[in-house]
């Protein structure tokens, strides 16, 4: 405040740190010291497992740098030998094909099969009511539990897939026995396994429309699906794409259901890099060229992340 005085105005402040004694200033800097011990103690695992996925990616890397081997005893740095022995094989080539196709092939089918689903749920029918209980059971299911059960029904001879087709007058289906009809079989898997994951969160965008935009669009006479292509599926278009970076990141590093069905067969068919790592680490011993083949499928799956969310960035500020 200002008060007048003989010599002018003297100004007056007052402050809480002020009027503060020393040893109340010293008492606050230790509980703030405290407190700053306490926060670095709680996120030390987190840091620490941090810590640890860094150091066995970066030793990954390493070792595809190198001659690694079972049974050699002494190991050679030898560059990028294992990558350019990569790039000039077919088979590599072949498992960036399977890879890339049961990736693609099995987001885009659950996005779609997730979004009828969603609006599915998003009404009162009996359908919707029966199969909201039950969605999630696939999720919860145990991958290498899944591909057992879908080997049995996928069976030529006696499984029950060719038995319902045989109902229906339709002849008998190789499904995983046939080099052709292989990977289709293991994106059906996949998608009866994940679908419920899209569904899931496309049906939270659904439940966070404002009911007045599509009263209004109602009133202006947009149609069922008008009012579905022109106001909900723009508005939901950031879940679906949140949704498909993380089951394409999932989907490009399959391995439980692929090897669990096929290993990989018949032939190379399905043969994806996970697969072919494990099969070139494991069973033929050559650990570096395996590591080469998960750093391959690591880019893979960065770049292809990488692209994803940026649209998804593109699509969530021409939504807001």
């Amino acid at each position: 405040m200002d008060i007048p005085g003989s010599h002018g105005i003297v100004t007056l402040q007052s402050s809480t740190s002020q009027l503060a004694s020393p040893k109340d200033k010293a008492v606050r800097s230790a509980q703030d010291s405290r407190l700053d011990w306490w926060s670095i103690a709680a996120i030390t695992p987190a840091i620490i497992v941090l810590l640890g996925f860094l150091f066995l990616f970066f030793y990954g890397v390493f070792q595809s740098l190198t001659d690694l081997k079972f049974g050699r005893p002494l190991v050679h740095f030898i560059g990028l030998n294992n990558y350019a022995a990569l790039i000039k094989t077919g088979d590599f080539w072949n498992s960036v094909r399977a890879t890339l196709v049961y990736a693609g092939s099995a987001v885009l089918a659950e996005a779609v099969f997730g979004l009828a689903l969603a609006k599915l749920f998003a009404t009162d029918v009996f359908l919707a009511r029966v199969m909201r209980p039950v969605i999630l059971l696939p999720l919860v299911l145990p991958p290498m539990s899944v591909a057992l059960m879908w080997t049995t029904m996928m069976d030529p001879q006696n499984g029950i897939m060719n038995y319902l087709l045989s109902l229906a007058g339709i002849r008998r289906f190789a499904w995983i026995s046939d080099p052709n009809t292989a990977m289709f079989s293991l994106v059906l898997i996949d998608v009866w396994t994940y679908t419920p994951f899209f569904a899931l969160i496309i049906f939270a965008g659904l439940q966070g429309i404002n009911e007045e935009i599509k009263e209004a669009a109602r009133v202006n006479g947009a149609k069922g699906w008008a009012t579905f292509l022109h106001i909900e599926l723009p508005l939901i278009a950031p879940y679906i794409l949140i949704a498909a970076v993380f089951r394409l990141i999932e989907s490009l590093n399959q391995f439980d259901i692929i090897f669990g069905t096929t290993q990989g067969g018949p032939g190379n068919s399905t043969s994806v890099l996970s697969v072919r790592a494990y099969i070139t680490a494991f069973q033929n011993l050559a650990f570096g060229r395996g590591a080469a083949l998960m750093v391959v499928n690591w880019m893979i799956v960065l770049i292809g992340t990488f692209a994803l969310v940026k649209l998804w960035r593109f699509v969530r500020q021409r939504v807001s």
